[in-house]
């Protein structure tokens, strides 16, 4: 009797769609996308759990920070290349707190943040290998690590880049051995 009659099935229709939109309309909808997996402003990401296997098969184990804080030269030698990369990859990740000159004057101000005045005679007596452990590494205050987004021979181009903006005199060669990569890769077996 119910199959027969089709004004039944004429108010089921709208009924069916009403109880449908129901779920779409659901509170809290407006607060779905406060509560997900993202980083927080100046929080560390998510580092390999240990003993991670790499790419190219070898398990890569980060070295301490204090190896490099120790190095007194960037073993990168200062190249026009390596002073164009620098640039290149510091306007991208340095510009916005440091400023263009490096004298802390980047957009980040506006926002009641002070970054470190690069050309300070504090910063000018840092060794390369310190310069380098803090764009890596991150700083020990506010300054968050980049060692995701900028690779090794990277961060020493940067280094080179700002020695140039603190004035130093152009090294053309390097006086200890290259450190490339700072990890110690050892067999994955």
């Amino acid at each position: 009797m119910f199959f027969t009659n089709k004004k039944y099935y004429l108010l089921l229709v709208p009924v069916l769609v009403f109880m449908g939109s129901l779920k779409a309309l659901a509170f809290p909808w407006s607060f779905d996308m406060w509560v997900q997996p993202s980083l927080l402003p100046y929080e560390e990401p998510v580092i390999y759990p240990d003993l991670s296997v790499s790419t190219t098969g070898l398990r890569i184990k980060p070295l301490p920070r204090e190896d490099f804080e120790n190095m007194t030269q960037n073993p990168i030698a200062t190249s026009p290349e390596s002073l164009e990369q620098g640039e290149k990859y510091y306007n991208r990740y340095c510009y916005v707190c440091h400023g263009m000159e490096g004298m802390g004057d980047g957009p980040v101000i506006k926002r009641g943040f002070y970054p470190l005045n690069l050309t300070t005679p504090g910063v000018i007596a840092r060794t390369d290998g310190y310069i380098y452990a803090y764009i890596r590494y991150g700083g020990k205050v506010m300054m968050p690590s980049y060692r995701e987004s900028i690779t090794s021979d990277q961060a020493w181009d940067i280094v080179n880049y700002v020695r140039k903006l603190q004035g130093n005199p152009v090294k053309e060669t390097a006086t200890e051995p290259p450190a490339t990569e700072d990890t110690e890769q050892e067999s994955a077996e």
